[in-house]
Parts: C-alpha cells; sequence; structure tokens
C-alpha cells in the first residue's frame, strides 16, 4: 500500500486536532536573566563577613555566659554560707534578748536613787530620835 494523500474529510479533521493543540498551548516567553557575577560576589562577600562578625558576637557572648555561670556558682556557695552565719547571728541575738531579760529582772530588784534617798531619809530620822533618847537617858539622874 501506498501512502495516499488524505481525504478532504481526515485532512478536516486533522486540522481541527491541530487548532485544539494549539489552543491548548500558548508560547512561554522566558524574560531574559542577565547575571553580574562581581555584585553577585560582592553580596556574597559581604553576606560572609556579616557572618564572620555574628559568629565573633555569638563566642563574647558565650564568654560572658560562661562567667555569668561561673559567677552564680560562686555566689550559691556565698549564699549558702551567709544562711548559716545568719542562723548563728540569731541565736546570738536570741541569747542578747534572754540576757537583757535576766538585766531588766535584776534590775527590777535593785534600789533605785528615789529608794537610796527615801532611805537616807529614814536613816536621818532615826539617828536623830537615837540622840534624842540618849540625850533624855544622859538627863536623867542614876537612881
Amino acid at each position: 500500500m501506498q501512502d495516499q494523500p488524505p481525504t478532504r474529510k481526515e485532512f478536516n479533521e486533522l486540522k481541527e486536532q491541530v487548532k485544539r493543540i494549539e489552543q491548548r498551548t500558548e508560547p512561554i516567553t522566558i524574560p531574559r536573566i542577565e547575571l553580574d557575577p562581581g555584585g553577585i560576589q560582592n553580596r556574597l562577600d559581604n553576606h560572609a563577613e556579616i557572618l564572620r562578625e555574628i559568629s565573633h558576637k555569638q563566642d563574647e557572648q558565650e564568654e560572658h555566659l560562661t562567667l555569668i555561670y561561673t559567677d552564680v556558682g560562686h555566689m550559691k556557695a556565698d549564699v549558702g554560707m551567709l544562711k548559716g552565719e545568719m542562723a548563728g547571728a540569731r541565736a546570738d541575738i536570741l541569747q542578747l534578748k534572754e540576757s537583757q531579760a535576766d538585766f531588766r529582772d535584776a534590775l527590777k530588784n535593785t534600789a533605785t536613787k528615789d529608794d537610796i534617798s527615801r532611805l537616807e531619809t529614814d536613816i536621818t530620822s532615826i539617828k536623830a530620835t537615837q540622840e534624842q533618847i540618849l540625850q533624855l537617858l544622859q538627863q536623867k539622874p542614876s537612881e
């Protein structure tokens, strides 16, 4: 069988198929992309420098954080020691309060300046009475 040209009907069918295919696909236009290798390299270099700076800052912050953790550890030990010392100070204060209470009680039983002044007055009065009695005894004739 030799290749025979298509009939008119076949030709129209093929034509119709081509139209449908053309309607489904449209040409895609790709914008031209121009690359500036020098500009890209500069941007990459800038980003690399920024990353180095960030890394350096992170190293510094890590050192500071290590120092802070070390200081906190020392402070915890100091706080523990201070707590122990405060317990001792509280015991000393309690002992002082008890001693003060004892002294207060002793002072209540001790004569005051007013008490001594009254006693002096009483003693002076007793002395005067004794002198009067002695004088009276001396005036009486012996029997």
